[in-house]
């Protein structure tokens, strides 16, 4: 049979010449303290085989429930900080269970619009390691891949998704000599020592939608955790490797609905990988990131439990303009909800608003949503989207820009859910 991708928009799938078939499989990963629940829907048959099967009933899936299970002894752990060296590091450690690739933007128009942008790669092994027998279309890896554009002029957001082996050229990373992944065309390069481009395109529901960026570094990376160890748990090895590009200067174009648009401004990179599973009674996470015109920039998140009290198992970081870079642990930071928002789509509440203040190093923080629907409604439902940020820090008024994302908010309603 021809090899083939997949590509979703609001969890539709088509495939020229055949009808869907659904068969259900998931395989998970945990990225900033999110956790990536990938549902290979109506794929998994097509990609591994070439076999029919009845469809079951269309299940629903609890992330926390599905992380809490064993994992793999075969897989390699995070046990202790590791020395990264780039561009090598950048690429895939495929002996680890998952790894993502995530890009997240805050774009401004030459007539000072505001745009967002998200492209992100995930990465789970079936296996470690490469493939044991000799075939370019054998896989021990599958990859999806996520892209959005949010318009503040348009008050328009879109988002897709794509699925595919990690085989025959339709996916992938390398890390040497330059580090690259991608999925089929949508793909982060590197273009020099410390340059990147993005590009992804796709038809839209109105028409086109496309981005093509260019990024260069501008900060040292920050090693999130113990010199970019991040625990998961209190177990060991429960943990993974992870870190960001932050404040990369960006430039290029942004397409929503047939309309291009110049565009300039900053983008933030995690790549994070590792064999780990959530802990406890966990039931999603508040993520944010946060980019400051004094130079400063903030990651942290707020891990939501059944108890109602936050976990205190994740580290964010604080980075100086000077490059400094503090850890910040939960009880660092108090984050108060100030608005709800409820998607029209999904009929799923999220907070959208928020104050933060981190008493310790006088940081006070108003975040705001540049739009309020910047839900992903793919085939998994989650929130990410570009924020707009003002406040004090060690008495100085700061602005900037950022990112959020929401995570099991609808788990309630069942369905597949991040």
């Amino acid at each position: 049979m021809p090899i083939k991708s997949y590509s979703f928009n609001n969890s539709r799938i088509s495939r020229e010449g055949a009808k869907p078939r659904r068969a259900y499989c998931f395989f998970f990963a945990a990225s900033r303290l999110r956790v990536s629940l990938l549902l290979f829907c109506a794929i998994f048959p097509f990609l591994l085989s070439a076999c029919a099967a009845p469809p079951p009933p269309l299940a629903s899936a609890n992330v926390v429930d599905a992380l809490s299970g064993p994992v793999d002894a075969s897989f390699a752990r995070a046990y202790a900080p590791m020395d990264f060296v780039f561009p090598a590091d950048h690429g895939p450690h495929d002996d680890f269970a998952t790894e993502w690739w995530y890009y997240t933007g805050n774009l401004t128009g030459a007539d000072g619009g505001e745009f967002g942008y998200q492209l992100t790669f995930f990465r789970s092994a079936l296996a470690p390691g490469e493939p044991q027998r000799p075939s370019d279309l054998a896989a021990t890896q599958l990859y999806m891949a996520h892209f959005a554009v949010t318009s503040g002029p348009a008050k328009e957001h879109r988002s897709f998704d794509r699925f595919s082996r990690g085989a025959g050229g339709l996916a992938g990373a390398t890390g040497d000599p330059l580090y690259s992944v991608w999925l089929e065309d949508w793909r982060a390069e590197q273009t020099g020592p410390n340059s990147y481009r993005l590009t992804a395109q796709t038809d839209g529901p109105n028409g086109p939608v496309a981005l093509d960026l260019s990024l260069t570094e501008s900060r040292v990376p920050l090693l999130h955790g113990d010199r970019g160890l991040s625990q998961k748990g209190p177990e060991a090895g429960n943990a993974s490797y992870y870190y960001s590009l932050v404040r990369m200067e960006s430039q290029g174009t942004v397409t929503l609905d047939g309309v291009t648009t110049a565009v300039s401004g900053l983008s933030w990179m995690d790549h994070e990988f590792g064999t780990s599973a959530l802990s406890g009674d966990a039931l999603g996470w508040d993520w944010f990131a946060a980019t400051l015109d004094n130079g400063a920039v903030l990651m942290f998140a707020q891990v939501r439990s059944a108890s109602g009290q936050p976990q205190d198992i994740f580290e964010g970081t604080l980075s100086y303009p000077d490059g400094r870079q503090i850890a910040i642990r939960p009880e660092d930071f108090i984050l108060t909800p100030t608005g709800l928002w409820t998607s029209p789509i999904t009929d799923i509440e999220y907070p959208s608003g928020w104050q933060v203040s981190f008493p310790a190093y006088a940081i006070d923080l108003t975040i705001e949503p540049l739009i309020p629907d910047q839900e992903m409604t793919l085939t998994f439902t989650y929130y990410e989207g570009a924020t707009t940020i003002r406040g004090t820090m060690e008495g100085a008024a700061v602005s900037g820009r950022g990112y959020v994302e929401l995570t099991g908010y609808g788990s309630s309603q069942g369905g597949f859910q991040r």
